[in-house]
C-alpha cells in the first residue's frame, strides 16, 4: 500500500509544480504583453503629438509668410498708384496731342511692364512659402513612411 500512497502523491506535487509554471509563465506572458501595449500606446501618443506640431509649426510659417507677402503686395500697389497718378498728372499737363500719346504709351508699357515682374514675383514667393509650409507635414510624412516601413519589419 505504500506505493499506492506515494504514486498519488508524487502525481499531485507533479501537478502542484506544473501549475506553478504554467501560472509563472501565464503571468510573464501577460507583463510582456502589457508592456508592449503600453510602449505601442506611448509610441503612438509621441508621434500624435509630433505630427500636431508639425501642423503648428506649418501654420506659424504659413501665417509669417502670407503677412509678409500681403505688406509687400500693399506696398507695390501703393508704388504703382504713385506711378501711374504721376502719369495721369503728365499726361493732363502735356502741352500737345504728340506729348499726350507718347505719355499714354509709356504709361500702359510701365503698367505692363510692372503688372508682369509684379505678378511673376509673387508668384514666386507664393511658391516659396508653399514649400516652407510644407517641409514640416512633408517630414512627418517621410517620419509615418519610416515608421510603418519598419513596423513591417
Amino acid at each position: 500500500m505504500s506505493n499506492s500512497v506515494t504514486l498519488p502523491s508524487v502525481s499531485f506535487e507533479r501537478t502542484v509544480a506544473d501549475l506553478k509554471q504554467g501560472i509563472s509563465a501565464a503571468t510573464a506572458a501577460q507583463a510582456e504583453a502589457s508592456d508592449k501595449v503600453f510602449k505601442t500606446g506611448k509610441d503612438v501618443l509621441a508621434f500624435q503629438q509630433a505630427n500636431v506640431e508639425a501642423f503648428v509649426q506649418a501654420g506659424q510659417v504659413f501665417g509669417a509668410g502670407m503677412q509678409g507677402l500681403v505688406r509687400q503686395a500693399v506696398e507695390s500697389g501703393q508704388a504703382a498708384f504713385a506711378e501711374t497718378l504721376s502719369g495721369l498728372r503728365a499726361i493732363a499737363t502735356a502741352g500737345s496731342v504728340k506729348e499726350r500719346i507718347e505719355l499714354q504709351g509709356n504709361l500702359v508699357r510701365t503698367s505692363a511692364v510692372w503688372a508682369v515682374s509684379e505678378g511673376s514675383r509673387f508668384a514666386h514667393a507664393g511658391i516659396e512659402l508653399a514649400e516652407k509650409v510644407a517641409a514640416p507635414l512633408t517630414a512627418r510624412a517621410i517620419a509615418a513612411a519610416e515608421l510603418m516601413t519598419s513596423a513591417k519589419r
